[in-house]
This record gives C-alpha cells, structure tokens and sequence, in this order.
C-alpha cells in the first residue's frame, strides 16, 4: 500500500496511508493531512490515486508544492522515493510498503532497509506546526488580535462619529499584525462616486499620521468595490493583476470592502508591507476582512444617523421657512364696511409659492391681490415673499391698477428668475361706489355669483394679459365691474381646480361654477362649501399643488 512518510518539520517518521482516490493536504482542518501553519495554504496540494499511479498537484498554494526540489505547476506524475516539500514540511512518497526505502541515505539494520510496518501508520493526523514550536510569540499575537479586535467593536459602539473611529481602526490594525507598515482607509464620496482617503496611517511617521497616500492598485480596489471580496495580493500574484507588486515596492497587500446591512461596499481598508520575510496570509485577510464587516457596520449605521439629522435640520429649516412665509399673507381679515371676507391657504408642501394680500389703498380703497409663481417649494416661496414686498410699493407709488402691474412686471422680467414665472391678478374694490376694477397677468379669472340669479360669470378673461416676469414690455388693461348687494366674488389658484380624484379626474373650473352657484349665501360658508367639496372629489388623493382661495361679498 503506498503511503507518504513525514521526514522534516515535526512527527518525523509518521506514516499516512493514501488509501482514497484523492489526499488533501492543507492549514484547514478539514483536510486530509493538515499542516496548522501559516505558510501552509487551507488546502495546499493533493495526492490523486489513478489505476496508472499516483499524481500531485498544488492546489494553487501561495508558497507552492515542490517535487525534487522543483516547484510544480498543476499536476506531476510520482515514483517510488520521490520526495515533496509544503514549505518546512518534507515528505517522501513511497510507492511499494513491501519493500520499504531503498534511498542510500537512510539507516539500514544489518544491511536490509527497515519494514514499512515498523513505523506507525495513521489513517488521520495532524503535523505540528513548525512555527508554533519555532516561535513562542503565536499564541502572544493571537491574543493581541483578539484584543484590537474587541478594542474596535468597543470604539465603535460608543460612537456615532465616523471621523472619531477611523485612525483608532487603523492604530488597531497596526497591533493586529506587526509586519504592516502602512494603512488607508477610504470611503466613497456619494453612492456611486470615487474613493476618497479619509484616514492615513505610517508606523515610521513619529506621529502616526500620515498626509500622503501611497500606491493603491486601481485594478484590487475596483475589484474589491465591484465584487465586494478581499484581495490578498503577493509578488506570486502579479499575473493576475497584470503588474508586480514590486513595481509600487509592495512585497505584500492586503485589501478589504467596507460592507454594511446593506451589503453594499462603502469603502475600502488597505493595508501593506515592504518585508518580504513577513507577507501576508490568507489567516490575515480574514482578519482583516472580520474588522472590515464591523467597521462597515458601523459606517452605515452613522451615515443614517447623519442622515437622519441631515432630515432633522432640514425639517427644522423648512418649518422656520413656513413660519416666516406665513408672516408675509395676511393675519387677519379687511374690516371693510357693508362686505364680508373669507380667505384660505394650505401649501402642498412645507412652503408654497401661492400668496394673496390685502393692500389699503390711500383714498380708502382696498386692493386684493392673488397670485401663483410657477414651480413649487423653497424657491417658489422665495420669490413669494418678493412679490408680496413689492406689490405694496407698487400700488401706492402707481397711478393705477394697470400701472401697478406694468411695474411689477417689469421689475421681474428684468431680475434672473430662473425661467420662472407668476400668474397674478388684482381687484381693487372701491367700497363707496361699489365699483371693481380688475388687472389680469395670466391667472385665473375672478368669479362673480350673482345674487340675483345665481349665475356664475368669469370676470376679465378677454382683458387678461401675459403672466408676469415673461417679458418686459408688456402692457395689461383694467376691467370694471359694478356689485349688486348679495353678489360674491371669488379668487382661486390651480390647486383647486387641478385637483385630482384616484381616478386620475380634475376637479375643473365647472365643478367650481357649480359648487359656487348651489352653494351658500353667507360668504364664509361658501368658502368652506368649495373646501369641502374639492375634499370630497379628492377622495383622499394626495394634494399636488397649493391651494389659494379668497371670497368676498357685498352685504349691503
């Protein structure tokens, strides 16, 4: 029966009997002959038993399988005698038990070579490893890993502050393995963006610190963020990697993902050393890959929270935004004698870009002023908040309704809006003659119920010109109206008659005409009765757009 017999590295003499079709040889304890050393890959070789003989193979190890002094690449044929080598472990094949080892270097009794039954045989074993016994400082570093290992758990638990735990991750790493002389941590910018440095680190620098990043393979880090795997790159290795790591003075590297819950990589950890004595192993990727998980874990975690109180101030912001933009419509509603008003406003979003006014003219007339600025949130309420400042200079400066918007036009049309625009209309109301005057730019026009009938009528549409900021020159033509004694007139913007059901339907101008004719005559029921019942069509369908909605009518 042939067998493999240990002649250096520990348990010289013992005996394994190559009894399967296949005998791995390997650092991982589930292998048929394991070698606990780091210079031993997990599964190193193997011993193939063929009906023509037996063959071995390196299983591409990192420190290769010799045969004869020569290091074999895949699979060579074995004879009886033939000797292996794993690294410090020498092995010789022996093909024929029966008649034992023929080599003139081994000791003989009475002339006859000694019987292969004289030495133990076993089915499993495990060699001792050499480095274990050649170096008393193993279990020492085991200890020191597991302690920086616990060390960054720890840190990385009391604190939410990424910049905090970066270079103790790193000072970590440099216990966890004495042989690395430089560390970098990196991290993308944005999802989806380029890696930036964010902590460096030189065990030769005095301070620790380092400010300039040394060679990284583009090829191992866009390999470690596009598979999300650790690399183990060595001087063995430069093939696959289409460079030698000699080239960036590297003689081993070790490069890792920065993985999170989300499994999505969000960085990198690189570390590398110039010692050709003291490489990397495959044992050190793991561990570096096991820090890694942690580290990245964390990261997540305290990009959310960062995120969360990124949301947190911008929710702060947007209500401190509202609360200004509420100060800029009016607080209360015109005491005027002989009329009623009711007015409401109720943004789609935190702030809104409708607004209305109420602007006392100097000869006791009252301006009511409605408008709409194209897009939606804060720079839509930016330009709010401008237009309800320079309305009022415009009334009382203008000698006229059409004056007044001519300015507000031209103002706008001048200033850099981004390509925005506002509808916008006027109504000065003129409570001794009972008289309306009304200016349209582009907006919706008012509505008049009649008292006397109940008709709806739009008001200004022929008269309505451009909206305002389009273009500067533009002109816009006044309209009057006389009110009779129970007659209403109502000013809207989109978001009423843009509103939608689930079915995809508008509410539409002639909802509105309906609901203002069969509605109340007290006007602040009305309102509430064109309220309720865009409600009702909506059927809870979210609101896409502000709503802006002023009544006023004649009592007496």
């Amino acid at each position: 029966m042939a067998t493999i017999e240990i002649l250096a590295g520990s348990n010289v003499g013992q005996r394994y009997e190559l009894t399967a079709d296949q005998t791995v040889l390997g650092r991982d304890a589930f292998c048929d002959v394991v070698f606990p050393s780091r210079t031993v890959s997990r599964q190193h070789a193997r011993i193939i038993r063929a009906v023509e003989g037996f063959y071995v193979e390196d299983l591409n190890s990192q420190n290769g399988t010799y045969l004869n002094g020569q290091r074999i690449n895949g699979r060579a044929r074995l004879h009886d005698q033939d000797r292996l080598r794993i690294y410090d472990f020498t092995m010789r094949f022996h093909g024929d038990p029966e008649r034992g080892s023929t080599s003139s270097e081994e000791p003989t009794v009475g002339g006859m070579p000694p019987r292969d039954d004289a030495l133990p045989v076993r089915k499993t074993m495990i060699v001792d490893s050499l480095d274990a016994r050649a170096d008393p400082t193993v279990g020492a570093r085991s200890q020191v890993k597991l302690k920086a290992i616990l060390e960054i758990t720890q840190n990385l638990g009391t604190t939410l502050a990424v910049d905090d735990v970066l270079p103790k991750i790193l000072d970590s790493l440099f216990s966890i393995f004495p042989q690395a002389e430089r560390g970098y941590l990196l991290l993308l910018d944005e999802p989806g963006g380029k890696l930036v440095p964010r902590t460096i680190r030189s065990r030769h620098d005095e301070s620790g610190d380092s400010t300039t990043l040394g060679v990284i393979s583009k090829q191992i880090a866009q390999r470690v963020m596009t598979d999300g795997e650790a690399i183990l790159s060595t001087d063995e290795m430069h093939d696959e990697f289409g460079h030698s790591v000699l080239d960036f003075r590297q003689r081993s590297i070790m490069c890792a993902p920065l993985m999170g819950p989300s499994r999505e990589p969000l960085g990198i950890i690189h570390v590398d050393t110039d010692d050709a004595r003291q490489q990397f192993s495959q044992e050190d990727l793991e561990v570096l890959l096991s820090v890694a998980t942690i580290a990245g874990g964390a990261i997540e975690s305290a990009n959310m929270h960062e995120a969360s109180l990124e949301l947190d101030r911008r929710e702060r912001e947007l209500a401190t935004a509202r609360d200004v933009q509420r100060h800029f419509l009016p607080q209360r509603l015109p005491a005027v004698e002989g009329y009623e008003f009711f007015d409401h406003y109720d943004s789609a979003r935190e702030v809104g870009g409708d607004f209305f006014s109420y602007v006392p003219l100097p000869d006791g007339r009252l301006a009511i002023t409605i408008g709409d600025v194209s897009g939606k949130g804060v720079s839509a309420a930016l330009l709010m908040a401008k237009l309800c400042a320079e309305v009022r200079y415009s009334l009382v400066t203008s000698s006229g309704p059409a004056e007044a918007v001519q300015m507000l036009n031209s103002d706008l049309a001048e200033s850099a809006l981004d390509d925005r625009f506002v509808t916008f209309a006027l109504v000065v109301l003129d409570p001794q003659s009972h008289h309306l005057t009304i200016v349209n730019a582009g907006h919706m026009p008012p509505l008049r119920r009649r008292s006397a009938d109940g008709n709806v009528e739009s008001l200004a549409t022929e008269e309505a010109g451009l909206p305002l900021g389009i273009e500067a020159q533009a002109t816009y033509q006044e309209f009057d109206v006389a009110l009779e004694t129970g007659d209403a007139v109502v000013l809207y913007t989109d978001g009423i008659s843009d509103a939608m059901n689930p079915a995809g339907e508008m509410y539409g101008a002639a909802r509105l005409h309906d609901a203002l004719a069969g509605g109340p005559r007290e006007v602040a029921a009305l309102g509430k009765a064109v309220l309720d019942d865009v409600q009702r069509f909506a059927d809870g369908q979210r609101q896409i757009d502000d709503i802006c909605l002023i009544c006023f009518g004649r009592t007496g």
